[in-house]
């Protein structure tokens, strides 16, 4: 039986050889149909998309959700759950025309430009003029996301680079939330990734996901 492993850190040591530490406990069964870069992909990024959605967000059929960076390794996948998961409207943000497409491609109804001038009004009418219910958000667009955020939207952080700035008022006026997420708190807790990757597996293995999507 072949398993993945969940990788815990990749370091360079002197003389550039690349050390991956592995966690231990986490070796998880790859299903048929499963291509072991697919399984590699699934078991980080595919992981942390997920409960981005499903833990933290909670999205629920019909909400709309915006994924920044939708191209990213995370991105990508998170582009495709919600469909999966039956969003109502998917609108993606992209720093390129190609990018955009791309995001599109994948699943999104729409991909706005990630340019920070204006980018919440841009959100907003994605959405057909109404605010939004759920904002992924890697980092640098949390005052944005917050602008174009319904009440009882809610906010998944999962970047380093987050702006500290925001004022809790914003959230308290609105009854809206900010949620945090780091995936290296999923290691301790191998219940939590084995959830994320026996869906993730069976959506690939079925053809719904595709964890390496590189189309240009």
């Amino acid at each position: 039986m072949r398993t993945a492993a969940v990788v815990d850190e990749i370091r360079v040591e002197e003389g550039g050889r690349r050390v991956v530490v592995v966690a231990g406990r986490l070796h998880l069964p790859v299903s048929a149909g499963v291509t072991d870069d697919e399984a590699l992909t699934l078991a980080r990024a595919g992981t942390t998309a997920w409960h981005l959605l499903r833990t933290c967000a909670h999205l629920r059929p019909d909400e709309s959700i915006v994924v920044h960076d939708a191209t990213s390794e995370t991105g990508a996948i998170a582009v495709q759950l919600a469909r999966s998961f039956a969003a109502g409207r998917v609108i993606a943000t992209g720093s390129s025309q190609a990018r955009r497409r791309r995001a599109c491609r994948l699943g999104a109804d729409v991909a706005v430009d990630s340019d920070p001038d204006g980018l919440a009004d841009r959100l907003i009418e994605a959405n057909d003029g109404k605010q939004v219910d759920v904002v992924l958000d890697p980092g640098g667009t949390l005052k944005d996301s917050l602008d174009a955020l319904a009440p009882f939207g809610r906010i998944v952080c999962y970047g380093a680079d987050q702006d500290e700035s925001v004022m809790l008022t914003g959230l308290l006026r609105g009854s809206r939330a900010i949620i945090g997420f780091r995936f290296e708190h999923t290691l301790e807790r191998p219940d939590m990734i084995a959830r994320a990757v026996s869906e993730l597996f069976g959506l690939t293995s079925a053809g719904r996901l595709r964890p390496m999507a590189d189309d240009q």
